[in-house]
């Protein structure tokens, strides 16, 4: 949670409105800030308006509407922002008194709360529910925000300094006596709680629907029928698509043969095509004899154009050189022509020389530039040293009065040490005071307390003897290892009877029974046949569908005959007696008058086709029946077996029970079960007797630990009282040993007063007060440092204006010496490039002389080569320049016109062989066996079966569905029976808790919340320590005298020494840690951002408060803002940011200042 802005008016003695922005600067640019005043200025009341604005109520009012109201003013109200956890919220709290009058009475509190995300959610419109609404969203309630934002530092620093005997009670104050009555209440819900979870366990217990057994048995068995009728369905079905599969094979090769066959006849028609443009190609073979002409006349022109560009080119540079030697500055120095034609240098040379000289003048030029800005910056370092150093002098003389503190400083941090030793004998006077009282009380209390335990181990050693007696009455002369060993046994026996109902139901379950779900779905029950006659049945039925097959062939036979007779009959008029028949050759023609009656052989045909797929159909049953009865009889001959296995288990567990008797089978499970209660309630009894006896034989050691814990104590109280008692006696000794030490100090401190008194009037100061030393030292040492740096900076400035004056006179000369070098090299840089101007002009002329003739020569050397190409042209078919380039242009890709001829022909090679391949491959399917049934039968019986297969598997889903969820139903219900065992231990727990609440007065409870509140306490302070110090730990040891702390030291090797041995700053920091660790404990894990403490360090020294101050803020780093109320001005000026506050002279405060 963090605090954005507080705006509020007429809270208590602040009058008017004031609005603070947390979220704004000077607070965020530091973790701490102070809210400074004298008192009665309203420091405080910025903590009332946060808590009136977010629970309308404050630290200080039980009825706040009636007393924070500023007096004669009619309204007063508080408004929040803060953020948690995303969402912004402002929370408003306002009075009112009636008509507006300050006198009136006061009318009801007014209370909203809104949440600021996107737009403006109102969340609560009264003060109940602006409470309850803050309460919920933060975790804590007015108590708990209480302690989380106001830090209890100083009470804290009390508790570290106080006697083990008295820590108990400061920290009772610090944290409230409410936390017995939070802890009550948390005992008793969290009874409840634990009450209605068993309960909730017990009626979820009593939901999970469970099936008997035997019918989970026979849902398995189904399960098992079912998944071998969709094994066989699934077979059938992959015989039919392998038979649809040659149908589909021989498609495809159809298919791919006709688009070989379209590929064919495109290579063809593309081969045409090529092998036409290569005949063209070989007609334009004469273009060939051209080809080097038209390459020298093209290279002739291209020298020629070349030419013509490099004489353009050098008739410009000639035209620019001119220019540049008409110019008036180069015709001063002009030399004669003749002069510069005859010059020893060439012009690459003469443009070296000048490129040389050049540099020369770029060089001393550049120098003398840099010299002439070096004077200039020495002159100005030069003025502003002495100008520095006359500042220096004067400020010397002002303050030569310092000049003693450079070698005799005054020992004031001597006398305050003298001080401090003088307080801490005065504080050993008062605790030598308190620690006589405490002793006296401390006899007493240790007296009455021995008297106390011996009549507590009075009783105890009663009870103890009612205890052992009846211990004695429960276990009858047995011990409780023979108890024990009873148990085990009769656990191994109620084990063997319950195996005995295990095999009973097991031989049930194996048992042969009628399927309640076998032969659904067409598929018939199965016979009480053997395999070997059903085998037998088979051979007979194949035999007859051999013989009508037979039949079958006789009677196509037959028709075939007939069709011949009837087709034969118009030619019998031909046949004569004794002369041969033409296509048998018999001389006999008895059907050459009267042919033969026709028989219905049609008829007969179709009959016999019918009857031989019935056989067909009657073989596929038999033998579909000859598999399920061999599988049948396997599994019957391995459940015989399994039976037999466990009739003889049954048989031996029997006898070794002792209990075979006629009237006892393995078919009666319902006796076996009956047995198995009887032997279970004996098992439960003993071990009810067992748990009487354990719990007897624990309150028995209970007593006897009880008594010996007070024995060890009265030992304890014995020897305390001697210990303190001898202590006693050492009082008066130490007591003059202080008194002593103090006289010496103060002699001490009366010699040093005299000599810094002496010291301080020449410095101007006076002796400071007690508690201001550290500001006298500062300032002192502030004087001292600024007087030593000042005489260091004088000899520094002189030695500096020496130096510089020196490099002013060496700079000066180097000046004239590269102005001199920098005329002279101009001029000869002058001379140098008019001469080199005349050279580039000779040169440039003589060069266009020679390109002019090469033009000419080039010319009429191309129009020579145009000519020859003409005459060698008129003798062909072509007329241009132009069209021979064309064709030789085409003759280049000749080969690659031949290759694409090539590569059509044997492509089309290629095509013709996967032609007649794929025409191989279909005569070799077309040669295959032909299917049974046609394409669209397979698609009808593969449909019919895939039907009956979705069917068994949906019958096996919903049977392997039950048995699952039966077997999960059976997990949870052990899994809950186990949840209620452990629940059932809980609500024990809890219950002997809420029991604790009552024991001894409630004093074991109370001791057991401080010990929680101690132990959660260090652990967060601890947590908090590594954060902001990393170098201590607090470490607290209870007993029977209190709460006894150390301060364990990671730098002096874990070593642990007392709290009182710490620095003013190092006990700052360790109570600091203890408050926020009780902030981080109230806050119910939601953190606050934005804290508060009030003084708690005012008499700390210069060091302690500087290591304090940089401890709350390095609390920043882990998301804290501290904001520190004092009115000390020392502490004061130590903050960058601040809140203050003024008194008017009405008595009323003003938040006048925010820095």
């Amino acid at each position: 949670m963090k605090i954005l802005n507080l705006y509020f008016k007429n809270i208590n003695s602040l009058e008017g409105e004031n609005r603070i922005d947390f979220d704004q600067p000077p607070f965020t640019d530091t973790g701490v800030f102070a809210i400074t005043g004298p008192n009665g200025s309203g420091k405080s009341s910025i903590l009332d308006a946060i808590t009136l604005a977010l629970y309308g109520e404050t630290f200080r009012f039980d009825k706040p509407a009636n007393h924070v109201m500023t007096k004669h003013t009619s309204e007063c109200f508080s408004q929040i922002e803060f953020t948690l956890g995303g969402d912004k919220y402002r929370s408003t709290w306002r009075v009112k008194r009636e008509g507006d009058m300050p006198r009136g009475e006061v009318l009801p509190t007014e209370m909203n709360l809104l949440r600021l995300n996107n737009n403006e959610e109102i969340v609560a419109t009264s003060p109940q529910q602006v409470c309850s609404k803050i309460a919920d969203i933060t975790g804590m309630n007015f108590r708990s925000f209480t302690r989380s934002i106001m830090l209890a530092q100083g009470d804290f620093a009390a508790f570290l300094n106080a006697l083990d005997s008295e820590r108990m009670a400061i920290l009772e104050k610090i944290v409230s006596t409410d936390i017995y009555a939070d802890h009550k209440a948390e005992i008793t819900a969290k009874l409840t709680s634990e009450q209605q979870k068993l309960t909730f366990l017990q009626q979820d217990l009593a939901a999970v629907p469970l099936i008997e057994p035997q019918s989970l048995e026979a849902c398995e068995l189904d399960l098992t029928d079912f998944n071998e009728q969709t094994a066989d369905f699934r077979e059938e079905i992959n015989a039919l698509n392998r038979q649809k599969t040659v149908f589909t094979e021989t498609t495809a090769l159809l298919k791919k043969i006709s688009t070989q066959e379209t590929a064919l006849q495109d290579a063809i028609r593309q081969q045409l095509a090529v092998k036409k443009r290569a005949d063209q190609l070989a007609d334009g073979e004469n273009a060939l004899l051209f080809k080097e002409d038209i390459e020298i006349i093209e290279q002739k022109l291209k020298v020629l154009n070349q030419e013509t560009t490099a004489l353009s080119a050098l008739q410009n540079e000639l035209s620019q050189i001119q220019g540049t030697l008409a110019l008036p500055a180069y015709k001063t120095v002009l030399p004669q022509q003749d002069d510069a034609v005859t010059s020893p240098l060439s012009f690459a040379e003469q443009k070296q020389t000048i490129d040389n000289t050049r540099s020369q003048v770029g060089l001393f030029n550049a120098n003398w530039q840099s010299e002439i800005i070096l004077q200039k910056s020495l002159a100005n370092q030069l003025a502003e040293t002495q100008t520095s150093l006359e500042e220096i002098s004067t400020w010397l003389e002002e303050h030569k009065v310092d000049a003693p503190l450079l070698h005799n400083f005054p020992e004031i941090d001597r006398l305050k040490n003298l001080r401090t030793l003088l307080e801490e004998f005065d504080e050993k006077k008062k605790a030598l005071g308190k620690w006589s009282k405490y002793t006296i009380a401390a006899l007493e209390k240790n007296k009455s307390k021995i008297e106390k335990k011996n009549k507590i181990n009075a009783h105890l050693s009663k009870k103890l003897a009612n205890e052992e007696k009846t211990l004695e009455d429960i276990a009858q002369g047995n011990t409780l290892e023979q108890l024990e060993e009873l148990q085990s046994e009769q656990k191994i026996r109620v084990q063997s009877f319950q195996e005995l109902v295990n095999l009973a139901v097991a031989k049930e379950k194996l048992s042969p029974r009628p399927s309640f779900f076998f032969g659904l779905f067409g598929k018939p029950s199965l016979p009480a046949r053997d395999a070997t006659e059903i085998e037998t049945d088979l051979v007979t039925l194949k035999e007859e569908l051999k013989r009508d097959e037979n039949i079958r062939l006789s009677l196509e036979k037959a028709i075939y005959n007939d069709a011949l007779l009837t087709r034969m009959a118009q030619e019998r008029h031909v046949l004569v007696d004794g002369k041969p028949c033409p296509l048998c050759g018999a001389l006999e023609h008895p059907y050459a008058k009267r042919p033969p009656v026709p028989a219905n052989s049609q008829q007969a045909l179709l009959d016999q086709r019918i009857k031989i797929k019935r056989l067909n159909a009657e073989i596929s049953e038999l033998e579909e029946l000859l598999k399920l009865t061999r599988r049948r009889a396997e599994k019957n001959e391995a459940n015989q077996k399994q039976l037999e296995k466990i009739r003889g288990r049954w048989l031996t567990l029997c006898n070794q029970l002792n209990t075979a008797s006629e009237d006892l089978d393995i078919n009666k499970t319902g006796m076996m079960k009956r047995l198995l209660q009887t032997e279970s309630t004996d098992l439960k009894n003993i071990g009810i007797l067992l748990s009487k006896y354990k719990a007897t034989q624990k309150r028995i050691n209970r007593f006897n630990a009880a008594i010996d814990k007070n024995k060890a104590v009265i030992e304890k109280l014995q020897a305390s009282l001697e210990t303190i008692d001898a202590e006693w006696q050492t009082a008066p000794q130490r007591l003059s040993e202080t008194e002593t030490g103090a006289a010496a100090a103060e002699q001490e401190e009366k010699e040093l007063l005299a000599i810094l008194t002496e010291q301080l009037t020449v410095l101007g100061e006076s002796i400071p007060a007690k508690g201001k030393e550290n500001a006298l030292i500062d300032q002192l040492s502030v004087r001292r440092q600024d007087y030593e740096s000042y005489v260091s900076r004088r000899k520094t400035l002189a030695e500096d204006i020496r130096v510089l004056t020196e490099k002013q006179k060496s700079g000066e000369k180097q000046i004239d010496v590269y102005k001199e070098r920098l005329d002279y090299f101009s001029d000869q840089l002058h001379s140098q490039e008019v001469v080199g101007l005349q050279l580039a002009l000779v040169e440039k002329q003589n060069l266009i002389a020679e390109k002019e003739h090469r033009l000419e020569k080039l010319k009429a050397e191309a129009d020579a080569l145009n000519q020859t190409f003409a005459q060698k042209m008129a003798d062909t078919q072509f007329k241009t320049m132009a069209e021979i380039k064309e064709v030789i242009a085409m003759l280049a890709d000749r080969p690659k016109v031949i290759q694409q001829l090539e590569n059509f022909d044997q492509q089309i090679a290629d095509l013709g062989k996967e032609l007649e391949a794929l025409h191989t491959q279909l005569e070799a399917l077309e040669s295959r066996d032909k299917p049974e049934f046609t394409a669209e039968e397979i698609d009808l019986k593969v449909k019919a079966a895939k039907e009956k297969m979705e069917i068994a598997q949906l019958e096996a889903q919903r049977l392997e569905r039950i048995v699952r969820e039966q077997k999960q139903y059976k997990d949870k219900h052990a899994a809950i029976l186990k949840q209620i065992e452990q629940q059932q231990t809980l609500v024990q727990q809890a219950e002997a808790e809420v029991a604790e609440m009552t024991a001894e007065n409630g004093m074991a409870f109370r001791r057991r919340v401080q010990n929680q509140v101690v132990e959660k306490l260090m652990s967060q302070t601890n947590a908090t320590l590594e954060k902001i110090s990393g170098r201590y730990y607090l470490r607290a040891i209870l007993s029977e005298r209190g709460i006894r702390l150390m301060v364990e030291d990671t730098f002096q090797r874990n070593a642990r020494r007392i709290p009182k041995t710490l620095s003013g700053g190092e006990s700052f920091i360790v109570s600091l840690a203890l408050a926020l660790a009780l902030s981080e404990l109230a806050n119910n894990g939601r953190s606050i951002d934005s804290l508060f403490l009030d003084e708690g360090f005012g008499n700390l020294d210069a060091e302690s408060l500087f290591t304090v101050i940089s401890t709350l803020e390095s609390l920043r780093a882990h998301g804290k803002t501290v904001g520190v109320i004092s009115h000390i001005e020392a502490v004061q000026q130590r903050f960058k940011a601040q809140l203050q506050l003024v008194k008017k002279p009405n008595g009323l405060g003003e938040l006048r200042k925010v820095s």
